[in-house]
Parts: C-alpha cells; sequence; structure tokens
C-alpha cells in the first residue's frame, strides 16, 4: 500500500504544478488538512477541509508566476510519504523570489491524503514526525 501512497502523492504534486488544483485534490479526504509549519501567504497555519484547500492552494497559485513544487526524492515512510521539496516562484505583484528547500509530508488513510504538512527544515525532523528514524 505504501508504494501506492507514493504514487499519489507524485501525481497530487504534478497536478498542482501544472495549476489544476482539482487533480491535485482527487485523492484527498473530505476533511483533510494542511498544515504549513512554516509562513503560509494567507498567514494561518493549519486549514481544514478539501474546499478550504482548494481555496489555499489558489491564492498561492494566483499570487506567483509559475510557483512550483519540485519533489527530488519522495521518502516512503509507511502511512506517511515524505517529500524533499524546492519550492520556487515568483510574486506576481512584489517581483521577489521564492526558492525554498524544505521537507513535506503527506498523511494517509485507506488510500486517501487525510493531512499534508509542509515546511519540515530537516529528513530527521520529517522521519521523527512520521514516528521513523534515520
Amino acid at each position: 500500500m505504501s508504494q501506492e501512497n507514493v504514487e499519489i502523492a507524485e501525481r497530487a504534486n504534478a497536478a498542482f504544478n501544472r495549476g489544476d488544483v482539482d487533480a491535485a485534490l482527487d485523492r484527498f479526504a473530505p476533511d483533510a488538512e494542511l498544515r504549513d509549519l512554516l509562513n503560509a501567504p494567507d498567514q494561518s497555519t493549519t486549514v481544514k477541509g478539501v474546499e478550504a484547500i482548494r481555496e489555499t492552494w489558489t491564492l498561492w497559485i494566483d499570487a506567483f508566476d509559475e510557483l512550483r513544487a519540485d519533489i527530488d526524492e519522495y521518502i516512503d515512510a509507511g502511512n506517511t510519504v515524505i517529500g524533499a521539496v524546492h519550492w520556487h516562484g515568483q510574486g506576481k505583484t512584489s517581483g521577489v523570489s521564492i526558492d525554498v528547500h524544505q521537507f513535506d509530508a503527506y498523511e494517509f488513510r485507506d488510500g486517501m491524503i487525510t493531512r499534508v504538512s509542509l515546511g519540515f527544515r530537516s529528513r530527521a525532523e520529517a522521519l521523527e514526525a512520521a514516528g521513523m528514524s534515520e
């Protein structure tokens, strides 16, 4: 089941990078959560429910030119998939570039994404949050 989770995370990320929020959310549970451990553009730390995630991602995509989350590596951690992510883009209004490397975690239940936690600063921190160690 965990390889299937990796594939679901890959498809969701590819859809997000295309700007296809609906396809990105296709395998999200209706009560899924998005947790931003750093600073989200909308100043919130947790967004609950797939519709709220849709609104948040749409805000992000609308705020940046070519916002991308390029995953350098997926780590299979059982019911959690961790991605080594390179976020980049440029603010449409401000022109400020973002270039951030972090680890994001996708938690699964019954083949559905139930929580995405963005912004772990290290592989060890992300693995620890998933109940594993390096």
